[in-house]
């Protein structure tokens, strides 16, 4: 039998100084059971509604999850077609617009194990991928997974390594130090105090003066600088340099194919998102996800009071206890 969820209280919001409300057992939902609802000895077991605040992917994957342990579920997102960054739209001509990066890397087991859950295949064949500056294409990546596996990090280096087109052997052979500073920043709790009061900027262009070396200029302008901004969304100067050393080794070194990316066949939002809500909409009615609706307050008040969340329509009506329940769980993602 499967094992109904079991949040704990810390996972629901609270807001406006109230008092948390104790979860209690509700009545079954006035709706048709959802066709996931989780079942023992034939029975549908109750459980407390659950809204969830915000319509990108973690969102979705929270709602998705409660419905299937037996929640009746609402999620609310004030754009009408939610889904994040990962909306997008499409022109007047029809042409899609998609914003941000969007590559699923190798290691996004939890999207690959989505996609056999809901049945599609919406992705293309793992391909390689290059970088581009202001001077033309810096690196391209193979499809490092396709290659033999070398002990990490060695693979990720060696094998990207004739594709640098821009940086001489010389800056690419400055980015050594770097192995240290990988080895040393997480050591302890210290060490990883230490490296996050610096910026990236300061490690790893080192302190030559001090003999401490770091990568040269020309590496770190042409290549680690923006790939940090295209990762992290801001420059290294401004950075924590334990985090900008966190990404790059889980994003590229910590396994040989990390890197390795594939691509929607179509928007995410088609592609992914649309079938989503249908599946979620088929088991949990047609109020499971509803777009539109901006959350203006989430009130819990004190215990045996019924809790409210407060919203704003599309076109800006308020609407005032949209939901209206005695047991409500709320997880706002953002």
């Amino acid at each position: 039998m499967t094992t109904p969820l079991a949040l704990p209280s810390a996972a629901r919001v609270h807001l406006r100084g109230s008092p948390v409300l104790t979860p209690r057992r509700t009545a079954p939902s006035a709706r048709s059971a959802p066709s996931l609802l989780v079942r023992a000895e034939g029975k549908a077991r109750p459980y407390p509604k659950a809204v969830v605040i915000g319509g990108g992917w973690a969102g979705f994957g929270a709602a998705w999850q409660l419905l299937k342990h037996g929640f009746d579920v609402t999620l609310l997102d004030s754009s009408p077609d939610p889904g994040g960054l990962s909306a997008g739209w499409r022109t007047a001509n029809g042409r899609a617009v998609e914003a941000g990066c969007k590559g699923f890397w190798r290691h996004y087991g939890n999207i690959d194990a989505l996609a056999d859950e809901l049945g599609i295949q919406p992705f293309t064949p793992y391909t390689s991928s290059a970088f581009y500056s202001p001077k033309g294409k810096e690196v391209e990546a193979p499809v490092l997974g396709d290659l033999p596996r070398l002990p990490t990090p060695f693979g990720t280096l060696l094998y990207t390594s004739p594709y640098f087109t821009q940086l001489s052997i010389e800056d690419r052979v400055s980015a050594l130090p770097l192995a240290v500073d990988l080895l040393r920043y997480n050591a302890t709790t210290e060490s990883y105090l230490e490296y996050d009061q610096k910026s990236a900027k300061e490690v790893f262009l080192g302190d030559p003066q001090n003999g401490r070396l770091g990568a040269s200029e020309a590496l770190y302008d042409q290549f680690l600088a923006p790939i940090l901004c295209a990762l992290m969304f801001a420059p290294p100067e401004q950075l924590s340099a334990a985090a900008a050393l966190d990404v790059l080794y889980g994003y590229v070194l910590a396994h040989q194919d990390d890197f390795d990316v594939r691509w929607c066949k179509g928007t995410i939002a088609e592609e992914i998102f649309a079938p989503w809500v249908k599946r979620m909409r088929e088991a949990g009615g047609p109020n499971v996800v509803l777009g539109g609706r901006r959350v203006q307050t989430v009130e819990l008040g004190e215990p045996g009071d019924r809790a409210r969340v407060v919203v704003s329509n599309a076109n800006g009506t308020s609407e005032v206890s949209l939901f209206l329940f005695p047991n409500v769980w709320a997880i706002r993602l953002t």
